[in-house]
């Protein structure tokens, strides 16, 4: 069976006289109301897998004629959507790999348009947490979560019909067996393993929720190798452990991995790729502490692992958790750098510095509690109408100047420097977004991690919900 993908379709004219193109949608809707998770079902005896090609908006007959003679203009490439597309019986289904945003699309090949639709209903989708979207993975483990901005919970359990060729799997509740994170993500296993160029098509809906339109394929097996320790680290799965007081800090192989891992007081399920690292906070000081799971690989291999370890004396974890440069309001005025304590102990800023490019900027005396949050603001620092106000009670440290001349809105890294000079905590010099804040993912993401820090809505005062986080 011959399976299209979003590359330019080769020629394949259909009969004169074909009798014309009748179309349905998976879940069932008129085409003025297609959800954003789609199949889309053509009959027409003239289509072939790989024939039709999706845009977005309308397509014009003047780019029509260019696609019938195989060019794609970079302005009509832009808006192309990648699909894939196999026969079923008498109809021709086309499924879009990637969720659909509101407004009109366009199906089109080689004769012409084929049929147009509406996209009017965009709910949230049940995402393929692992294996990751963008990767070409096994279908022998996989885990769906809801995003965090909805309440509702994923199917408990259900049966998935994967396409084109009729495989059923069950859905069932958590990211494991034992049910772990069952109000926020479901899973399944199977022990099919796939030929090469064979792909799975998941269905477009799940017990009322659209599924992640991610395909699974067959993948070269890409073995995470367990790494070589450090005298200081600990072998942690196929990674490598550093002990600190409240936390393990773990080094992991360049492969993606999913790490599931257990301690007494929680658990955690995160994925790390290209040697970026896994943090396991919320541990108690100066304590025997057992920690154990397991890892998944994308060729559907896993691997338990076990440890036990005696964690450090509890000490001061400051960090810049968050800074709005670019602000809606005046500047530098409205600007602030955002601190937490993330340790078991107090902290009296007054011990610290911030450090930007123009120098340091000494901290007056302020105890911190653990877990709490305070601002580092400028003395004439006012909220305005344009940026997101301090949370209620927030904490507000009011210094002569933050910055040389302000934060720079091209992005200049700042630092918390203790009283021996050394650098506490990071946060980078990346480009500001007007009305954004630069937020670290999670208070435990390591400074060193790239992928640890974006933009969003800023939250002065409270927890950070920049970036999507693991269950």
């Amino acid at each position: 069976m011959l399976l299209g993908a979003c590359a330019a379709p080769v020629p394949d004219p259909t009969a004169a006289g074909d009798p014309p193109v009748s179309v349905r949608f998976e879940p069932s809707a008129t085409p003025d109301q297609v959800s954003n998770v789609v199949h889309v079902l053509l009959t027409s005896p003239g289509l072939s897998s790989g024939s039709i090609a999706l845009f977005e908006g309308t397509v014009s007959s003047y780019y029509l004629g260019k696609f019938k003679h195989g060019e794609v203009p970079s302005t009509l490439a832009g808006r192309q959507v990648p699909v894939v597309s196999w026969r079923s019986g008498a109809e021709l289904v086309v499924a879009p790999l990637n969720p659909l945003q509101l407004g009109p699309y366009s199906l089109i090949s080689l004769d012409g348009l084929v049929s147009e639709f509406k996209v009017s209903s965009v709910r949230p989708v049940l995402e393929r947490f692992w294996p990751p979207s963008a990767s070409a993975a096994s279908p022998q483990f996989a885990v769906y979560c809801r995003p965090e901005s909805s309440a509702v919970a994923p199917p408990s359990s259900d049966s998935l019909l994967f396409e084109p060729g009729q495989l059923a799997v069950e859905l069932r509740p958590g990211v494991d067996e034992s049910g772990l994170f069952g109000e926020r993500c479901s899973h399944f296993e199977s022990e099919h393993a796939l030929r090469p160029g064979e792909i799975w098509v998941p269905p477009p809906l799940v017990g009322g929720w659209p599924l992640s339109p991610a395909i699974f394929g067959s993948v070269e097996p890409d073995v995470a190798s367990p790494l070589s320790c450090q005298a200081a680290e600990l072998a942690f799965g196929p990674g490598c452990a550093s002990i600190a007081d409240d936390r393990v800090t773990v080094r992991t192989p360049r492969a993606p991995l999913l790490w599931i891992v257990h301690t007494a007081w929680g658990s955690l399920i995160e994925v790390s790729d290209a040697g970026r690292p896994l943090t396991i906070d919320g541990l108690r000081p100066d304590a025997q502490v057992r920690l154990w799971g397991s890892t998944h690989e994308l060729t559907g291999a896993s691997r338990a692992f076990e440890l036990e370890l005696q964690t450090a004396p509890a000490r001061e974890r400051p960090i810049l958790n968050e800074a709005l440069a670019d602000a809606l309001g005046p500047e530098p005025q409205s600007e602030w750098v955002e601190v937490l304590n993330d340790g078991t102990l107090a902290v009296d800023l007054a011990a610290y510095s911030l450090q930007d490019g123009g120098g340091r900027t000494p901290l007056p005396h302020a105890v911190l509690a653990p877990h709490e949050y305070a601002l580092l603001v400028r003395d004439d620092f006012a909220p305005n109408g344009s940026d997101a106000p301090p949370a209620t009670g927030a904490r507000l440290i009011r210094l002569p100047t933050l910055g040389k001349s302000g934060l720079s809105n091209a992005g200049e890294r700042l630092a918390l420097v203790n009283g021996m000079g050394a650098e506490c905590s990071v946060l980078p010099a990346l480009a500001g977004k007007a009305g954004q804040s630069l937020a670290r993912r999670t208070p435990a993401s390591p400074d060193s991690d790239a992928k640890a820090f974006g933009f969003g809505t800023p939250t002065p005062g409270f927890a950070n919900d920049a970036l999507p986080s693991a269950p």
